[in-house]
């Protein structure tokens, strides 16, 4: 394993890179790239000296040559000390099915060799300025006001990963999945990729699958004739052809009843519809977006999801980072609502710093939902300033209250809420991790998946 670092920078500023390939022109090639950048390089030709790196140290960006990383690839792209690293796939011929596997693994972006040193270096670059501004954060920097990118906002590197990614899959045809919890924003991923795409100046239709009763569903999506079924009075056009040459956002997808998916399958390969109690089939040119708060492959294990239209659908999968992993956005989307509702109601209500703080310790496990709700609540109930008293109103905090590993729940609350404060006191308590709260509190996943979502559900109604 060789190892660079330029000498016009000082090594303590410097971000680590790693480089897997057999081609020693090539990464020696790469590797001068990085540097001139500003990354402490290094470079090894065999997979498993590439594991043994990644267990000591957690690069920020990681190049690897499908040729040379072989049956070792999944195995270091889901290695836990590279979830917030970018990592790029390279090789010298398409392997379409390899780089989908990978990308569903967590790769971000494929490059064909040889590369373009411009478009690498401009890449490099912007990945070593989100690094750079966020450990200036973390040293006590004071935080610059939320970037916006498309109707999606933060500044955090999660984030910052993200546009890069949204950005350069957007003026595709591909499908989307994108997965994060309830409440972290993906109908806005869905629609800044609509508006990014060459599709912007057409229809944008979304649908929860959820919400639709199984009966209508097929219906709902492709139409149907008059007189196809009891109380067809008239020709219904379904939700594919109202996104013809636009964009379909398909929401909790996993919540499409089985039988209707393989019907979903045939248009994404056909690109024809047919509406019910039809003869004849409809083309149609529609992109479809679809999106999940549930982990999609165990989602296809309990038969909520085909595998097949689950490759279909994750083309691209887009990660959605859930609010507590966004570092400083949590305050600074908090001061955003709050400066939305100051210009709404002509008013001037600040932050306490005790609030903020308040606001940045919180795990949010309901995510920006949440903390927009709290904001929302807050703004009413408060004076000139709103402080914790004001954040923790009409909250948790009346009912219930966590000291160590308990949770205290007053006399007279209901078993409903007493079930949902115990599942999100348990969320926190496992920092989020579902499984564990799932066999901490003695259900199947399934199950709090399921609850979950009606609470989602309950509070998008209310």
């Amino acid at each position: 394993m060789n190892q660079a670092t330029p000498n016009a920078v000082d090594s303590s500023t410097l971000f680590e890179a790693l480089i897997l390939d057999s081609d020693q022109d090539h990464s020696t090639q790469l590797m001068g790239v990085l540097n001139a950048a500003g990354f402490r390089t290094r470079c090894c030709a065999d997979p498993q000296d590439a594991l043994n790196f990644i267990s000591d140290d957690a690069p920020l960006l990681v190049v690897l040559d499908l040729d040379c990383a072989d049956e070792t690839l999944l195995k270091i792209i889901d290695s836990p000390q590279l979830e917030l690293s970018e990592i790029v796939l390279m090789a010298e011929n398409d392997q379409p099915e390899r780089v989908q596997q990978a990308m569903r693994a967590g790769a971000s972006y494929f490059f064909c060799k040889p590369f373009a040193e411009t478009f690498m270096q401009d890449f490099v670059e912007d990945v070593l300025r989100d690094a750079q501004e966020e450990a200036s954060r973390k040293a006590g920097a004071t935080p610059p006001s939320l970037d916006q990118f498309g109707l999606l906002r933060g500044s955090s590197p999660p984030m910052h990963k993200l546009y890069r990614k949204i950005r350069k899959v957007a003026p595709s045809s591909a499908n989307i999945l994108v997965i994060g919890e309830s409440g972290c924003g993906k109908e806005l991923v869905a629609q800044t990729l609509h508006q990014m795409s060459d599709r912007y100046d057409e229809a944008f239709v979304a649908v929860n699958c959820g919400a639709v009763p199984a009966n209508l569903f097929e219906s709902e999506l492709f139409g149907h004739e008059k007189g196809a079924f009891s109380g067809a009075n008239r020709q219904h056009t379904g939700l594919f052809e109202q996104a013809d040459k636009g964009t379909l956002f398909l929401d909790e997808v996993t919540e499409m009843p089985i039988e209707l998916q393989v019907k979903l399958l045939r248009v994404l390969e056909t690109q024809t519809i047919r509406r019910v109690g039809a003869e004849n089939d409809i083309s149609i040119d529609v992109r479809i977006i679809a999106a999940t708060n549930r982990n999609p492959e165990e989602a296809v294990q309990e038969e909520k999801l085909r595998q097949d239209l689950y490759f279909r659908l994750a083309q691209v999968p887009l990660k959605l980072p859930p609010l507590r992993e966004r570092g400083d956005d949590a305050a600074g989307l908090a001061q955003h609502f709050l400066n939305v509702l100051n210009e709404q109601e002509g008013r001037n209500i600040q932050f306490t710093e005790a609030a903020i703080e308040m606001i940045s310790q919180q795990a949010w496990p309901g995510n920006v939902r949440e903390l927009r709700n709290a904001v929302e609540r807050a703004f009413l109930l408060a004076d000139d300033h709103i402080g914790v008293e004001n954040l923790e109103s009409e909250s948790i905090a009346d009912d219930t209250s966590m000291s160590g590993d308990y949770l205290r729940i007053s006399v007279g609350t209901s078993l409903d809420e007493t079930e949902k404060q115990l599942i999100f006191a348990t969320l926190e308590a496992n920092d989020g991790n579902k499984k564990r709260t799932a066999e901490a509190l003695g259900i199947s996943l399934k199950t709090l998946y399921n609850r979950l979502n009606d609470y989602d559900e309950h509070e998008e109604s209310a």
